[in-house]
């Protein structure tokens, strides 16, 4: 198997519970691309919001804090 030149990228996810989450925080890697930033709310959705609300919604039982590895900030009006 030949190595490749590209370096893994990987964003953390913390549960402020892991038995009743109430919060994720989200750290990303810089440059954070669409299809990164889709398959991580995928994997958000399908492995911790569904499992402890029965529901594939984002609807604030579970709130998502997101930030970059710079801390910046980024708002975004929905």
């Amino acid at each position: 198997m030949a190595a490749t030149s590209q370096t893994a990228r990987r964003a953390t996810l913390q549960l402020n519970d892991t038995a009743h989450p109430t919060m994720v925080r989200v750290s990303l890697p810089p440059r954070i691309t669409q299809p990164e930033l889709a398959r991580l709310t995928e994997h958000i959705v399908q492995n911790i919001v569904r499992p402890h609300t029965g529901c594939s919604c984002l609807s604030g039982t579970i709130s998502v804090l997101i930030e970059s590895v710079f801390q910046q900030a980024v708002h975004v009006d929905v």
